[in-house]
């Protein structure tokens, strides 16, 4: 049995084999330093389908942006780029002492030999988010547990496309009435999956109502010739929101369902109370927080926007829908600015 220090030890000997696999594959002509994009994230997947490949015994979750070890949510400080075998003190052997166990070096030859082209795929790929729906689509895990999460991890990174857009920077504001209405569309998407869940049926509030809020702050944006650099920084600060605080509580919900492996009764009780601040109403102290400083950008309602909000919209707008061909026109040029 594996025990939470041995964890410890699996997830960096994978690490230390992913940056010598990434050196090895620049010395092969696989790719250049300049194609790799790897981060926390897409470690994370790579972690996860050795994983599940060699059944390897860590614990996971899935948590945010989909399957997590134990230490994942932590772990920031971790290099990711190309390391030559001379860096690393344990290249040809496991920090744990078993036959059973891969080395570093054996960990670097599985991605770029057994995984091959999927491994040049996952570590090149300019946009993360993007990536992820591939991911759900090819590893999500077929279990009664985990799998009826898959469609919602989905419809959640296709949001999170929009969503960093908008919190990326100012370009976004040149189609700032597409993107406005790019992002409905794609919070009813996940509303809708949410909806499915009875798990999850306590976190559609604090999704609805951010949505709201969301939606009318970048529709006061919209309606700005401009962006002052107080105003983007604002909505850095508002997309965020999402991150953690609304999806951190869906994240939260879905790890307690979906946890699995050795070590679960050490990692289930910090979810749990992450859970149960959240279950306590702590987001709403967040989105009224967020609601109260618009003001101070300059991007609050008018008061009559206000009363509409306040009493769960305009009916007609909400009987509004796009056409086809528009619905395809916001998509494109909401992907164009995404992989700017």
């Amino acid at each position: 049995m594996l025990t939470p220090g041995d964890e410890e030890s699996l997830l960096l000997d994978i690490k230390e084999g992913i940056q010598y696999a990434l050196y090895l594959g620049k010395q092969e002509g696989r790719f250049s330093e300049g194609e790799i994009h790897l981060d926390t994230i897409r470690l994370n997947k790579l972690q996860y389908i050795v994983n599940e490949d060699r059944n390897l015994g860590l614990t996971f979750g899935w948590f945010k942006y989909g399957p997590a070890p134990e230490d994942v949510t932590t772990d920031t400080g971790v290099a990711l780029g190309p390391r030559p075998g001379d860096d690393i003190a344990y290249l040809d052997e496991s920090r744990l002492p078993s036959k059973d166990h891969l080395s570093t070096e054996a960990f670097a030859y599985y991605f770029l030999r057994e995984l091959d082209d999927e491994f040049d795929r996952i570590v090149t790929a300019e946009e993360t988010k993007v990536y992820l729906v591939d991911f759900y689509d090819e590893y999500a895990p077929k279990d009664e547990y985990a799998a009826r999460f898959t469609d919602l991890y989905t419809a959640s990174a296709r949001l999170q496309q929009t969503l960093d857009a908008i919190g990326g920077g100012e370009n976004w504001h040149q189609n700032s009435t597409e993107f406005y209405y790019e992002l409905d569309k794609k919070f009813v998407s996940v509303s809708e999956e949410i909806a499915k869940l009875d798990v999850l049926e306590h976190t559609l509030e604090p999704l609805e109502e951010y949505r709201t809020l969301l939606t009318s702050i970048i529709s006061e944006a919209d309606a700005a010739d401009e962006l002052s650099s107080g105003q983007q920084a604002f909505i850095n600060n508002a997309v965020r929101k999402f991150y953690n605080t609304v999806w951190d509580f869906v994240g939260q919900e879905i790890s307690l369902e979906t946890m699995r492996g050795e070590n679960v009764d050490e990692l289930r009780p910090e979810v749990e109370a992450n859970a149960e601040k959240y279950r306590d109403g702590s987001w709403k102290a967040e989105l009224k927080s967020l609601g109260e400083r618009r003001e101070s950008v300059g991007l609050e309602p008018e008061i009559e926007d206000m009363e509409k909000l306040e009493s769960g919209g305009n009916g007609e707008d909400d009987e509004q829908s796009l056409d086809g061909e528009t619905i395809s026109r916001v998509s494109e040029m909401g992907a164009e600015v995404i992989t700017d």
